[in-house]
C-alpha cells in the first residue's frame, strides 16, 4: 500500500487491504504518462478524459480548432502531478467506501 493511503489500511482487514492495493494499482494514474498524453493529445483533451474530467475534456474537444487547448494542455502538463494526485485521492476514497460497503466484516 502506498504511504499516502496507510491511514486507510488501519481500518481494513488484510484481505480488504489486498483488494484495495490491487484495484488501486490497476486504476491509479501516473503523472509521467499524463504529461505525455497532455503534450501529444492534449489539443483534443485526451488527458482530461483520461483523468475522468469529462466536462474539461469536452471543452478541449469543442475548442480544438483554436490554439487555446494547445496552450492549456501545456499548462496541464506542468500541473499533472497535482491533477493525478487529485484523481488518485478520489479513487482511493471511492475504493475504500466500496470495499467497506461490500465487505461482510
Amino acid at each position: 500500500m502506498r504511504k499516502e493511503y496507510k491511514h486507510l489500511a488501519k481500518k481494513m482487514s488484510h484481505g480488504q487491504q489486498m483488494v484495495f492495493d490491487n484495484e488501486f494499482e490497476l486504476r491509479c494514474r501516473q503523472p509521467s504518462l499524463g504529461v505525455v498524453y497532455a503534450l501529444l493529445l492534449g489539443w483534443f483533451g485526451f488527458h482530461r478524459f483520461w483523468l475522468d474530467d469529462r466536462k474539461g475534456g469536452l471543452v478541449f474537444l469543442i475548442f480544438s480548432w483554436t490554439l487555446l487547448p494547445a496552450l492549456f494542455s501545456i499548462f496541464d502538463a506542468l500541473c499533472m502531478r497535482e491533477l493525478c494526485t487529485g484523481y488518485n485521492n478520489k479513487l482511493a476514497k471511492q475504493l475504500y467506501d466500496d470495499i467497506q460497503q461490500l465487505s461482510p466484516y
